[in-house]
């Protein structure tokens, strides 16, 4: 598996949801995360499996997840929160 740069996230992230192709996205429910792992592994396991942690199917839509820019969040506490909800990590 390969690590996901932050310039990779960030470019995911601008992606503009009209030019996205439902064949380069992961359908709700694919990407399964063992969750016996630490949680940081299992995020960094989400972010390694996913095509795009910022959109995917979901039945005949596509879902894209957006973040403030205005935000005092940075891009990594996103993803971080991103990863913990989808793989249901509560800390």
């Amino acid at each position: 598996m390969e690590k996901i740069t932050v310039e990779e996230l960030q470019r995911l992230e601008n992606q503009d949801i009209r030019e996205l192709k439902r064949e380069d996205l992961d359908n709700t429910g694919d990407i399964v995360v063992d969750k016996s792992l630490p949680a940081e592994r299992r995020m960094m396991k989400f972010l390694e499996e996913t095509k795009n942690p910022y959109a995917e199917n979901v039945g005949e839509y596509i879902l894209m997840v957006t973040f403030s820019k205005t935000s005092d969040r940075t891009l990594e506490d996103q993803v971080i929160s991103l990863a913990k909800r989808m793989t249901r990590i509560t800390l």
